[in-house]
């Protein structure tokens, strides 16, 4: 597979629109025009992320990288179906996210094995246990996904708290990656740890905090 030109350029700045939409959706109360709003362009954006992600993963033949996208897509696909679940295809796609992220686990696994048996032992410069770990990743997704598409009708608090930590995974996936692989465009007086870890961090506690207070408080419609 080629690379098109400028794709490299495109996934950057398509990557910087899903972080801004992605903590103003956070920082956004839910329900309301601007949550909604800034999650609508932050499922666009992560959407195409992931996708040139993995075309830019396989034009390159890097192999980790496509499962972490194939990770990532699933995540927020199936977190917007959860709020979604009124449209068929939506209900569609929690039906059959268990296959989806089956798969990528088996994929996972297949790398690793590859990683292994190769003379270095390892496999785009990473050591078996990376892939693997993907593949933990994956299945716990694929537990998670059979229990939900074993539901006759997810409560409306069920269908919040997985569309929400889904997204969040997602979005956590983005900002890792950009803060810890693409930090270089930031100005040198920003690239310390302390500053590359927080909005990261930031992702992974408002996350948390509005899973467990949509499961447990009170639900809000997206």
């Amino acid at each position: 597979m080629t690379e098109p030109e400028l794709l490299g350029d495109l996934h950057f700045w398509i990557g910087c629109g899903a972080i801004a939409a992605g903590f103003t959706a956070f920082a956004s109360r839910k329900g309301e025009g601007v949550h909604r709003k800034a999650g609508t362009l932050f499922v666009v954006s992560m959407g195409l992320l992931a996708i040139s992600g993995l075309w830019l993963s396989l034009a390159r033949e890097i192999l980790f990288t496509v499962f972490l996208s194939a990770i990532s897509f699933h995540a927020l696909i199936t977190g917007w179906a959860a709020a979604k679940s009124r449209f068929v295809l939506c209900r569609w796609i929690s039906r059959m996210a268990p296959v989806s992220s089956g798969l990528i686990g088996l994929g996972a696994v297949a790398g690793g094995m590859i990683a292994g048996a190769s003379p270095d032992g390892a496999l785009d410069g990473l050591p078996p246990d990376a892939f693997y770990g993907l593949a933990l990743v994956s299945a716990i997704l694929c537990g998670l996904d059979i229990f939900y598409a074993l539901m006759s009708a997810p409560a409306l608090r069920v269908r919040l708290t997985r569309h929400l930590w889904r997204m969040g995974f997602s979005f956590f996936l983005a900002t890792g990656i950009f803060f810890f692989g693409n930090n270089h465009v930031l100005p040198e007086v920003l690239r310390t740890p302390v500053f590359l870890a927080l909005p990261v961090l930031a992702v992974v506690v408002w996350t948390v905090f509005h899973a467990v207070r949509t499961r447990f408080g009170h639900a809000v419609a997206d």
